[in-house]
């Protein structure tokens, strides 16, 4: 069975810029993945981009509040949605995905 070899770390590897510049790309990546970044990105596919207003909104399958929520988006995500608003919910990109509207603002130039 093959060994994994640990290099040794010393005191100098953790000093000056290289530390500071390792430690901020690491903290950045993390904080990026903690907003959610990569997963609510609109990219303006369908010509009406939104932006969430609400603290925490719900994406459900159907147009009201009779299934569970399929994705839940965080204020400041932004989506890309159809200008179709059904029972006060408008419809996301994307299969099967509806978001209460009152909860959502359009991105300035977007054609929603």
């Amino acid at each position: 069975m093959a060994k994994i070899k640990v290099p040794n770390l010393e005191a100098s590897t953790f000093k000056g810029w290289t530390f500071v510049l390792v430690a901020g790309v690491v903290l950045a990546l993390l904080a990026l993945l903690d907003r959610g970044t990569f997963g609510a990105t609109a990219t303006g596919s369908t010509g009406c981009v939104m932006t969430v207003a609400a603290a925490q909104l719900n994406v459900r399958p159907t147009p009201g509040t009779e299934s569970a929520p399929v994705d839940t988006l965080k204020q400041g995500d932004q989506v890309d949605a159809q200008r179709v608003v059904t029972n006060g919910f408008r419809q996301l990109a994307g299969t099967g995905r509806w978001a209460l509207d009152q909860s959502l603002v359009p991105r300035a130039g977007s054609s929603c």
